[in-house]
């Protein structure tokens, strides 16, 4: 990877960087004025950017906080393919790529689904959660640029 992809690869870096943060204190917020409206509180620490969110009811800022979970799952998906393949030209990282993620919706999907049939007991929307956190950060980057590089390092052993 030389000059200008490197260059490239080193904003598509920091997007995700900033995109971290800015998916943060979007969640931090929400979650503040979801509990402040759940709980009736007088007291908020909402920053006054998002004052706007407290003329919503707390069933609107819970469906929300799924479509902003989606929205930026995807958004770190489409950073992470773009990584991959700036750094690696092989479409069979991009599969695996995409096959990584496609399991972690799936996964969350089915939790959310399994947590809404009450005989269960099962707590779907804890564990949903957790596998859309996985997509809505740096973790599935942080795996697969190793395991691609490993990869590559063992071909090139084979050879």
């Amino acid at each position: 990877m030389k000059g200008f992809r490197t260059i490239i690869a080193l904003f598509l870096v920091i997007l995700f960087l900033v995109f971290g943060f800015v998916r943060d204190f979007v969640f931090i917020n929400l979650n503040e004025q979801a509990s402040v409206t759940y709980y009736h509180s007088v007291e908020s620490h909402v920053s006054a950017s998002f004052h706007f969110l407290s003329a919503y009811t707390y069933p609107q800022l819970f469906a929300l906080k799924w479509i902003l979970t989606i929205t930026f799952a995807l958004f770190f998906m489409g950073l992470t393919i773009a990584i991959v393949r700036l750094i690696y030209k092989e479409k069979t990282f991009l599969h695996l790529t995409l096959l990584a993620y496609g399991v972690l919706f799936l996964l969350a999907a089915i939790f959310f689904i399994l947590g809404q049939i009450k005989p269960l007991n099962l707590n779907g929307y804890v564990i949903s959660r957790f596998f859309m956190g996985i997509a809505e950060g740096p973790v599935v980057l942080m795996v697969l640029l190793p395991a691609f590089k490993l990869s590559m390092w063992r071909k090139s052993l084979q050879k």
